[in-house]
């Protein structure tokens, strides 16, 4: 099955939008654990508390940079669009692309929601 271009292209943008928002929702995310490691860091902690409070913040900033290296993707991707011309047919599997990058930015969401969880259960059990 084939549709327009311009179907095509407003499915799509339809689609980044989305993706851009929950990108966005998720760096504020990252953003505030990091506050909230911030203010645990404030503490009077052992070296071991500190350090396990360094890797969760350390890790989450390499996960807001995975992140936004999906956003530019997306965003690369999005100004190509730009470029095809309104009489091409463009077929189902261009989707893909779309796809990618949701899985892509999943696979990230997965791993900051296991940090998430990981520095909650550490909160809870050594920074009393």
């Amino acid at each position: 099955m084939t549709i327009s271009l311009l179907q095509y292209i407003s499915d799509v943008k339809s689609e980044i939008r989305f993706l851009e928002n929950e990108i966005t929702f998720y760096l504020n995310e990252i953003k505030l654990s990091n506050e909230r490691i911030d203010l645990y860091l404030n503490r009077d902690l052992d070296t071991f508390q500190k350090n396990k409070l360094n890797e969760f913040k350390t890790t989450n900033i390499q996960l807001s940079e995975d992140i936004k290296a999906i956003y530019q993707e997306i965003d690369s991707f999005d100004d190509s669009l730009l470029h095809e011309s309104n009489n091409t047919k463009v077929c189902e599997d261009t989707f893909e692309k779309y796809h990618s990058f949701k899985e892509k930015l999943d696979e990230v969401i997965n791993r900051y929601m296991d940090v998430k969880d990981q520095l909650v259960r550490f909160s809870i059990s050594a920074l009393r």
